[in-house]
């Protein structure tokens, strides 16, 4: 551990969480030791934790209540795993139509608004408290750690801008956490040989030990540092996030950054849900935060993903439909961690874009940009031309004319100011055969099917 990661993590950090009155070094303390509790210790603390949110949510969570009556449920009734199977599951239709009444009574003042990026296609607004920020940073933190890479190391990050101009406080308050914890973000939304460049120099300079990104953006640049021959010495290990990484795409990364890919899986709504350990065998769950479960009582099954955050008292998540699929491996993991493993993750399917200009646009950059449109309920893009896109929008409302706006500019701001935009209101976008949302359709799936 370098000075510098001693000083952040033993004497800025505890005392910064001390004046604060936040738990962030209290919740990495924890999980840094039950990471090595025994399988029955860890399901034994999720069942205490999961019940007693339970009753909660019945206390003071009106729309729980409600829906554990029209199911004939009460909180007594739920006296192990098979009946808490019985509860009804919650969509994000559901988080969309009735945020006010998912807020627990006496938390109004300890809410912070979120947003999902909308990667399933339906965009979703919700509610954490500080205490559930700290346990999801924490668990992010910890799996980060099974890099071999510690927090206050160098890192590069690949990744997206926010959308719109930031507040002036707003965007100190970023850049400082940035240089506290020693990150380099480059935005990554527009894709083309100059951003490469830049990054590539910048990095090389920097000497991170850790570089993050979206899968599609780690691949762009590994090919890009292959083709031109370029090296970034001393890189320990990439983290790819926000898509699933399939065999070719983790060896092509590896082989053009020259480090190992550690594999994640993640969502707006909990951070950090799953990740690879050292030995890279399959995702640990974070199941001291997480409650994991697949809609088949088969772990090996293939089925629907449940998720329930076991400390978001101010807007709880039970049993919440994520809209992805996979399958559970129950065996343990070589590393002598009792964290139980995903086997699969099939999830929502990102194309990437082309622009006219030769420039490579990154699904994940419409989820990041229409999580901030309140109208839209659902959507698909659909690139037609190099000059021409589709939004296919399921709305609750016309679209305001600072929605459009912001629409517009954001996205000509990406694609280029040619593009033409066209905004098609549906009753409801069309999924895949195997329940797979296409959210961003681009011209290399139409040649495939020709």
């Amino acid at each position: 551990m370098s000075a510098y990661s001693f000083v952040l993590q033993n004497i800025f950090l505890p005392c910064h969480n001390l004046v604060r009155g936040r738990h962030y070094v209290g919740r990495r303390r924890f999980l840094e030791e039950s990471q090595w509790w025994s399988p029955d210790e860890l399901e034994a603390f999720q069942w205490r934790e999961a019940t007693a949110l339970l009753r909660h949510a019945w206390k003071c969570v009106p729309y729980y209540r409600k829906k554990f009556e029209q199911a004939g449920l009460r909180p007594q009734d739920i006296r192990g795993w098979a009946d808490w199977r019985r509860l009804p599951t919650l969509t994000r239709e559901e988080i969309n139509a009735n945020r006010k009444e998912l807020c627990a009574e006496g938390y109004a003042d300890k809410l912070s608004p979120h947003a999902t990026g909308g990667s399933s296609g339906v965009p979703t607004r919700f509610y954490i408290t500080e205490l559930s920020y700290d346990w999801r940073t924490a668990a992010t933190q910890r799996a980060y750690g099974w890099t071999g890479c510690t927090l206050g190391e160098r890192a590069v990050y690949l990744w997206g801008a926010p959308i719109g101009e930031l507040r002036l406080l707003q965007a100190l308050k970023t850049k400082a956490y940035e240089f506290v914890q020693r990150q380099l973000i480059f935005n990554t939304f527009s894709q083309d040989d100059q951003l490469w460049v830049r990054i590539h120099e910048r990095t090389l300079r920097y000497k991170p030990r850790l570089i993050v990104g979206y899968v599609s953006s780690l691949l762009q640049f590994a090919r890009f540092l292959k083709q031109t021959g370029r090296e970034l010495p001393g890189v320990k290990a990439v983290i790819a996030a926000a898509e699933p990484v399939y065999t070719a795409a983790r060896e092509e990364i590896e082989a053009g950054l020259h480090a190992p890919l550690f594999n994640t899986y993640g969502a707006r709504e909990f951070k950090s849900i799953a990740a690879e350990c050292e030995l890279r065998d399959g995702l640990h769950i974070n199941s001291e935060n997480i409650l994991l479960e697949t809609s088949d009582p088969r772990p090996e099954a293939v089925s629907e993903l449940l998720i329930t955050d076991l400390h978001n008292y101010g807007m709880p998540f039970i049993r919440y439909r994520i809209g992805d699929l996979g399958a559970l491996d129950p065996s343990p993991c070589a590393c002598g961690r009792g964290l139980p493993r995903i086997r699969s993750i099939e999830g929502r399917v990102l194309d990437m874009l082309r622009t006219a200009d030769g420039r490579i646009i990154p699904g994940e950059f419409f989820p990041h940009l229409l999580k901030d449109i309140p109208e839209v309920r659902a959507y698909q893009v659909e690139q037609k031309s190099l000059d021409h896109i589709i939004v296919s929008a399921v709305l609750f409302a016309p679209l305001s004319d600072k929605s459009a706006a912001l629409l517009d500019r954001e996205i000509k701001k990406v694609c280029g100011p040619e593009l033409k935009i066209e905004l098609k209101p549906v009753a409801q976008i069309p999924r895949l055969a195997s329940g797979k949302q296409r959210v961003t359709v681009g011209l290399d799936h139409h040649a495939g099917k020709n």
